[in-house]
């Protein structure tokens, strides 16, 4: 699918795209390579490296303010550029580029709430309540040796009442098997897993790409995630589904997290995996 309104722009790599603090009027999507961007007051390390299919510079584009960071092309990187006029042309022509955006940028809103969440349960880990000062001595007599020996009951009480840690990400390692011997191991480091077959042209790249699999197109695009939420799995179909998905033979219901466990039978339109532990 081609993009008329949208011009292609090729950048050395470590050469700037935009700085912080300029106007902007344009945004761009990543065809190839890897952009970063980076805020002044972070120092030199970057916030986010964008990769293809994503797309940055809108913020800057749709409010009228300055560039809230700035970004650098990590190696060779080659854009595309969509000029503010011509947005609203360009989502008329391809919708799917809208849909794209809406669910990118909902994932980053959510990605945010979930680190501020963890660095608040942090801060108030690293707080907890103050050690009761010890009792001064009295200046008549000096305590016994056993009294001036023993530990504070204070440390006790401070350990004791700090929160419980976050529950970390899960060390065991999943994956979908197919049938015919492929399978595709799942990231414990990753939140969600996108699932369907690509479309460059719209910036749909899925984690899980099932295409190779699906000899009658019966995956949609985006057909389903997988998503980890602490040590479990669930099954999310996407909206834009057609061909259904299905858990042991039960089709879920749209936009619902169904479950998961090792031994699983998952289909994704005529696409059948078996979820298990690598």
């Amino acid at each position: 699918m081609e993009m008329p309104l949208a011009s292609t722009l090729d950048v050395p790599a470590g050469q700037f795209v935009f700085r912080e603090g300029e106007a902007g009027q344009a945004m761009f999507i990543v065809e190839s390579g890897a952009i970063e961007l980076l805020i002044a007051a972070r120092g030199a390390e970057p916030v986010a490296v964008l990769g293809p299919g994503e797309f940055f510079g809108e913020m800057a584009m749709l409010t009228d303010l300055p560039r809230f960071t700035s970004a650098r092309a990590r190696g060779t990187a080659r854009l595309l550029r969509i000029e503010r006029t011509e947005l609203s042309d360009l989502l008329r022509q391809n919708a799917a580029i809208g849909e794209c955006m809406l669910r990118m940028l909902s994932a980053r809103h959510r990605n945010s709430e979930q680190r501020l969440t963890e660095a608040m349960a942090e801060i108030a880990r690293l707080r907890g309540p103050a050690a009761k000062p010890a009792a001064a001595p009295k200046p008549a007599k000096a305590p016994p040796p056993a009294a001036v020996e023993a530990p504070a009951p204070t440390s006790i009480g401070v350990e004791a009442a700090a929160p419980a840690a976050p529950v970390p990400p899960s060390s065991e390692r999943c994956l979908l098997r197919h049938a015919g011997g492929e399978s595709f191991p799942l990231d414990p480091a990753v939140a969600e897993f996108l699932i369907g077959r690509p479309d460059p042209a719209a910036g749909i790249r899925p984690e899980i790409d099932l295409s190779g699999l699906d000899a009658t197109r019966s995956l949609s695009r985006r057909h389903a995630k997988l998503v980890r939420q602490g040590r479990l799995y669930f099954v999310r179909e996407e909206t834009s589904t057609v061909n259904g998905t299905f858990v042991n033979g039960t089709r879920v219901t749209t936009g619902n997290d169904v479950p998961i466990k090792p031994g699983d039978t998952l289909r994704f339109g005529a696409v059948e995996v078996l979820f298990t532990a690598a």
